[in-house]
């Protein structure tokens, strides 16, 4: 029962990823590689739940880590030139991301942190649209590089919390296997 509800949490993100795509595909700032990163990760999270492999997995956190930390770095720090673009700091930042995804991903984090991160993201993200929001509509708004920086400069601790809530479900769902196991 817990699968089947942290499956129906990536499908929800993953819907969330799609509308996000839409809303940065028709706005101004349509950046490519943001939008292949917040469809790529939540598909490969998706994948890696129903397939049970590592190697997802790892790709899932990879996607996920380097899109988070050039979210971050676009939202703390403003310069003209965005994450993608800043050079050799944007290469050593996903060597970062790649060494925090092999740890996530070999060493036990499980899939459930990275589910309910994406949701969390989303929902921040949302809620800031619909605060921002104008007369221009949700869809405009919604995933523009005002309202992510707004959602993250100013509700980063909700995000840090949820982390940490995800990573207590994977701690709560090995548990439960355990326990059907041993009987």
């Amino acid at each position: 029962m817990f699968h089947k509800f942290i499956r129906l949490l990536d499908i929800i993100a993953l819907f969330f990823s799609i509308i996000a795509v839409y809303a940065i595909f028709n706005s101004v700032s349509m950046n490519i590689v943001n939008i292949l990163f917040i469809v790529i990760s939540p598909t490969l999270l998706l994948l890696s739940k129903f397939k049970g492999n590592r190697t997802l997995l790892f790709f899932a956190y990879v996607c996920s880590s380097i899109f988070f930390l050039s979210i971050l770095y676009n939202s703390f720090f403003t310069t003209q030139y965005d994450f993608f673009h800043s050079g050799l700091l944007a290469v050593g930042i996903s060597l970062l991301a790649i060494i925090f995804s092999t740890i996530a991903a070999f060493i036990g984090f499980g899939t459930s942190t990275l589910t309910i991160v994406w949701l969390t993201l989303h929902g921040l993200v949302a809620y800031e649209a619909l605060q921002l929001g104008d007369s221009s509509g949700f869809l405009d708004s919604f995933w523009s590089p005002k309202t992510i920086e707004t959602a993250i400069s100013k509700d980063y601790a909700f995000l840090l919390m949820f982390v940490w809530i995800g990573l207590f479900l994977d701690k709560y769902q090995r548990a439960i296997v355990r326990e059907y196991i041993s009987r």
